[in-house]
């Protein structure tokens, strides 16, 4: 099984509104990340374990308010190939 854990929809730019802070860099900062995750963070949407940390330390957000788990289903999609030839 391949899962990611995404953001949800805006949120990063919501959460990034909301906080006051006019820059990345200050936002980046303030969840104790860098620009450069921030931005990459922002381009593939992959939330990972210090961005959510990060963002729940300075703003209290809970993992599923930040993120959700998406699964590819590639897995489930081989055992059902593999059980039809059986």
């Amino acid at each position: 099984m391949t899962a990611q854990t995404l953001f949800r929809p805006e949120f990063l730019e919501r959460t990034k509104r909301m906080s006051g802070l006019k820059t990345d860099a200050a936002f980046a900062g303030a969840i104790g990340v860098s620009e450069s995750v921030l931005n990459k963070a922002r381009k593939t949407n992959v939330c990972t374990p210090a961005m959510l940390v990060g963002l729940w330390r300075a703003f209290g957000f809970q993992p599923g308010e930040i993120c959700y788990i998406a699964d590819d289903g590639k897995e489930e999609a081989a055992a059902a190939t593999t059980a039809q030839t059986k």
